[in-house]
């Protein structure tokens, strides 16, 4: 009430002056102060929906940092486990504290829609938790499909190792070594994918799958290496990938029949290719091996004359060459073998062939008016008499020596021939000598043999004058 003083010209004031001693009370309306409300109530009030949201919104953003910033899904997985769980408690914490002051509340009573929501929050973030925690081998393997499938092959090998599989069982990492080779296959990377098919056949022999495809896929390989090798006129090369194909305890019957076939004929280009290069040496190697291991193939029976040439080619510059004896194998091999062929023929004539025989005084010349010979002798003994001696000097063959001591025999027929050595006088007078052994043999002796002329190399004897 507030008092207004008397006298007030409105009349309904003056009728109440006397009550109030000369005032007049009026009331107001102006509100008094609320009181004061405790923080509990603040505290338990319904968490209004934007917050909610916006709370929601910054939870979901912070695990997928989580998730992304992992190494692999696993380990971001373990990182979101962690702290979904250390959210979960909080919210947990923070939604008791809440229902014991809905109870001391009398105004604000929790919302039974935002006490669900709460629950189901915990929930999702105790499955996020336990999921991170006990399913990392499920992660790791779930990752290793995804890296398969985006070829991923090493990344999901890790994958599926860290998921707990492993030598020599697991039929998914074969299956991605297989996939990787198949695919440096197509690529004609064969080196490259017979090491990985190499890895499952001799780390996981008990992922019979896997073994199995990588038996067929090396197989594939290897033929298609060979015969990139033979498109490309590298016949070595193609004949090394058959024959390691062929060592290969899994190439079965129709595997060994189809290679056989094609190194046969790689065998035979290869042969062919180094004859007409004239490396007959190789040829003759190559052709050796085509008729020895696939002496069935038609490549087999159409190299017998070329494979005569490139033995006679061989033949020739080895009697060319420093080791002249070394022709003599290679003209027996054509002589006996290739006797149906002009080769063969050829090799046998010269095989009979007579061979000349040289050698070296070393010792003086005598002057020019003897005539220095030399002479071979079959049968030559120190225990014959010196008229059979003479008897077999006048048919013998002879060689005057050079005043600078050479000597050189018109070829003579294969055999053995005593050397004997001397002078003619003007007057038929003839002076010779010769060494023997104690038994009375010839000391030095000519052995005529096929093909190579014999030398005696340098002689330090005596040339007689008298």
């Amino acid at each position: 009430m507030i008092c207004i003083q008397c006298g007030s010209s409105n009349p309904d004031y003056a009728t109440f002056c006397g009550k109030c001693g000369g005032q007049l009370m009026k009331q107001s309306h102006i509100p008094s102060p609320s009181p004061e409300r405790p923080i509990y109530n603040t505290v338990s009030k319904p968490m209004p929906v934007m917050v909610l949201i916006g709370s929601i919104i910054l939870v979901v953003l912070l695990l997928s940092v989580l998730q992304l910033t992992g190494s692999d899904w696993a380990e971001g997985a373990m990182r979101v486990a962690i702290v979904a769980g250390i959210l979960a408690l909080g919210v947990l914490l923070i939604t008791v504290i809440r229902l014991i002051l809905n109870k001391a509340s009398k105004s604000h009573p929790a919302r039974l829609i935002q006490f669900i929501s709460t629950i189901l929050v915990i929930s999702l973030l105790s499955l996020l938790c336990l999921v991170g925690l006990t399913q990392q081998s499920a992660i790791h393997n779930l990752q290793a499909h995804s890296w398969e499938a985006q070829q991923q092959w090493q990344s999901a090998i890790n994958q599926y190792q860290s998921s707990g599989e492993g030598a020599p069982t697991s039929e998914d990492i074969t299956r991605v070594y297989n996939l990787w080779g198949e695919q440096f296959t197509s690529h004609q990377h064969y080196i490259e994918a017979l090491t990985k098919y190499n890895i499952v056949l001799t780390y996981y022999g008990s992922a019979r799958t896997g073994v199995a495809r990588a038996q067929t896929d090396a197989i594939t390989a290897y033929f298609a290496w060979g015969q990139q090798a033979s498109q490309q006129h590298d016949y070595m090369a193609a004949t090394n990938h058959y024959d390691a194909l062929l060592l290969l305890p899994y190439c079965a019957a129709t595997c060994r029949s189809q290679a056989n076939a094609l190194d046969a004929t790689a065998y035979y280009n290869l042969a062919e290719s180094q004859l007409v290069a004239k490396n007959y040496s190789d040829a003759i190697s190559s052709f050796h091996l085509l008729v020895s291991r696939f002496a069935n193939s038609i490549e087999a029976h159409k190299v017998h004359r070329d494979y005569a040439t490139a033995l006679l080619g061989e033949g020739k510059q080895q009697l060319n060459g420093a080791a002249c004896s070394s022709a003599i194998p290679t003209y027996q091999q054509l002589s006996a073998q290739f006797a149906d062929t002009p080769e063969g023929q050829q090799a046998a004539s010269a095989l009979r062939a007579n061979q000349p025989v040289k050698g070296h005084f070393s010792s003086a010349i005598p002057n020019p008016s003897l005539t220095p010979v030399a002479a071979l002798i079959q049968g030559l003994n120190h225990n014959m008499s010196d008229s059979l001696f003479f008897q077999l000097l006048s048919t013998a063959p002879t060689a005057s020596i050079q005043s600078n001591g050479n000597f050189i025999f018109s070829p003579l027929p294969q055999g053995s021939y005593g050397l004997a050595w001397g002078t003619n006088q003007g007057n038929g007078a003839k002076h010779f000598l010769f060494a023997y052994y104690p038994d009375g043999t010839s000391y030095y002796v000519a052995k005529v043999g096929p093909l190579c002329p014999y030398d005696f190399g340098d002689l330090n004897e005596t040339i007689p004058t008298s």
